[in-house]
């Protein structure tokens, strides 16, 4: 999926929509919104074509892992990114003032095996740029120990600790508002957060966050903020990440319970501009998602399941392509599964702490984890030309409805129904979709 670069004056107005999912839900109306968390042009693509449908605004986030100074796995820094997703939206009809940009996991995390020092300079760095980009909802994120962090039994960082460097990251980006004459930003925060990527190898039972817990990290926090002169920045704090036992590991996906988290729900509710931030809500049912809602969620946050569901139908279309291509030998396949395996096996450095198995459990992991960590190879040349190669091969030869029935079902009555062209990036956006959309249902945000 090609896109240009396109540079776009920063929207001052957009969100007032998270207002909006914050007085309703204070009024009793369940409404949240979603954040797409992915820089995949796929995925981007079909959040956009969701919001444009609906009339709601698309909620984009980039991870500090997948954009950051230094390009990220996906090669971005936070002003490739914006002017990436502006192109897209222009593209497709979208509004500017439609696309809200996010930072998601903005903290030392992605520097921890060094020093604190050094990790929290880079940390500050990549929130300054962020809020310097035109990114209008940032989730500070202070809870990964550092090298040098003193730690206890638990292994868990103090608690006024993460308080304190929380304050200081929300410091740099005001800083960066400020310096930037851009309106400043909405925050997110908390300190018990799931790991970034949503998934662990633990199985079983995932624990929720205690509203005691919750009560004594907003005290510390906001008594951080006015220490560090940030009284005034405290009501732009409208949500805080909460551990909803709503968790996946590469194998298996914890159901949100609704019972569990009443406490904490109703600890919530009696704060008049707080809401909850879901993260690893992937691959949770479309019941789940509006029980979240119901239970004083503003946002949900999805990244993997997007990707996964790319992942799919890529690779369905590329079963296709085998089977109606694979006997002519003037026209070469893809081999997109091969190629992809291939990448994978040749720089394990992004899934091998997250898979365990023998040599064919981690090869069916590799390609079919909930995790999909096969999300960090996809903007690697060889997997570039792979699909290029596809897209080209099936747009020569399209396959037949039957066939494509066989293996995306339903995207064959969509197709014979005029409803979307029989066109592979066509069929693998409207794939992702089927996952935007859930998301868009449960939600019921304001239109705009």
């Amino acid at each position: 999926m090609e896109y240009r670069m396109m540079p776009d004056p920063p929207d001052r107005r957009m969100p007032l929509i998270l207002a909006d999912v914050v007085q309703a839900q204070k009024r009793g109306r369940p409404c949240a919104v979603y954040a797409a968390c992915t820089a995949n042009a796929y995925a981007i693509r079909a959040v956009m074509g969701q919001a444009l449908e609906d009339g709601t605004a698309a909620l984009l986030e980039s991870t500090a892992s997948q954009v950051n100074t230094s390009g990220g796995y996906s090669g971005l820094t936070p002003s490739d990114y914006r002017r990436r997703v502006l192109q897209m939206a222009a593209d497709i009809g979208l509004p500017a003032e439609r696309v809200i940009l996010g930072g998601d996991h903005l903290g030392p995390h992605l520097w921890r095996h060094e020093g604190q020092r050094r990790a929290m300079a880079q940390a500050t760095r990549l929130v300054a740029a962020c809020v310097a980009a035109g990114y209008r909802k940032i989730h500070l994120d202070a809870v990964t120990p550092c090298r040098d962090d003193a730690l206890p039994a638990d292994g868990t960082l103090d608690l006024d600790l993460i308080c304190r460097r929380t304050a200081a990251l929300c410091r740099a980006a005001e800083q960066s508002a400020e310096r930037m004459d851009m309106p400043p930003p909405w925050y997110v925060i908390g300190s018990d957060v799931p790991a970034p990527g949503g998934e662990g190898l633990t199985t079983g039972p995932v624990a929720v966050t205690e509203a005691g817990n919750l009560h004594a990290f907003l005290s510390l926090c906001r008594h951080a903020f006015d220490a560090m002169g940030l009284a005034e920045v405290w009501p732009r704090v409208f949500a805080v990440v909460a551990r909803t036992g709503a968790e996946y590991s590469p194998v298996e996906v914890h159901p949100y319970r609704t019972g569990p988290m009443q406490p904490l729900v109703a600890y919530v509710r009696q704060h008049k501009r707080l809401v909850l931030e879901a993260h690893s809500t992937d691959f949770q049912s479309p019941a789940a998602l509006t029980d979240m809602v119901r239970d004083h969620f503003g946002v949900l946050k999805v990244g993997p399941a997007l990707t996964f569901a790319m992942r799919e139908a890529f690779f369905a279309l590329a079963r296709m392509e085998q089977k109606t291509l694979g006997d002519r030998k003037s026209i070469p396949c893809s081999r997109l599964p091969e190629v992809m395996e291939a990448l994978m096996v040749a720089d394990p450095q992004f899934w091998r702490s997250h898979y365990r198995g023998t040599t064919a459990e981690l090869a069916h992991l590799r390609q079919n984890a909930y995790s999909d960590r096969i999300r960090y190879y996809w903007d690697r040349p060889e997997a570039v030309a792979a699909l290029g190669r596809l897209n080209a091969n099936l747009r020569r030869f399209p396959p037949p409805l039957a066939l494509i029935g066989q293996h995306l079902p339903g995207s064959d009555e969509q197709i014979g129904a005029g409803m979307i062209p029989n066109d592979p990036e066509a069929i693998v956006v409207d794939w992702i979709g089927k996952v935007a959309g859930t998301y868009a249902r449960a939600c019921s945000p304001p239109s705009i």
